[in-house]
Formats: C-alpha cells, structure tokens, sequence
C-alpha cells in the first residue's frame, strides 16, 4: 500500500495552494514522497545522534570563523 497517492497530491496542491497537477506528474510526486517517508522512518537505526544539522549553531559558528579568515 503505497503511503501517498496521486490523488492526494493532486487534491492536497489544489485545495491548499491551489495548484493544478497533472496525473503522471502527481504519480511521480507521490512516489517520491513515499520513497523518502519510508526511509526516513529508518533514520534512527543509523545512529545519527551525532550528527549536526546543517544549519545548526555549531556549524553556523565555524563557517563564520572560516569566512572571517579568509
């Protein structure tokens, strides 16, 4: 069962945004939408805890420094 269909995508962009899509582009949407939802339900096996987002402060902080550098 696939997690996003076209038909919402078609629905959700018209009644939120009010944007026409058409069918084969919407397919491709929800595809791609379901594709990323799916794996990112598997991101907390990888043990990211570690990793900082990439506009997080710390490294906001050490671009800065390295631009004042330059």
């Amino acid at each position: 069962m696939p997690l996003l269909t076209a038909e919402t995508v078609v629905r959700v962009l018209k009644d939120v945004y009010g944007y026409e899509i058409a069918d084969d582009r919407a397919n491709i949407v929800a595809n791609t939408a379901g594709s990323m939802i799916s794996l990112a339900q598997n991101l907390d096996s990888l043990g990211l805890e570690e990793v900082e987002p990439p506009f997080g402060f710390a490294n906001l902080m050490a671009e800065a420094l390295r631009n004042a550098k330059k």
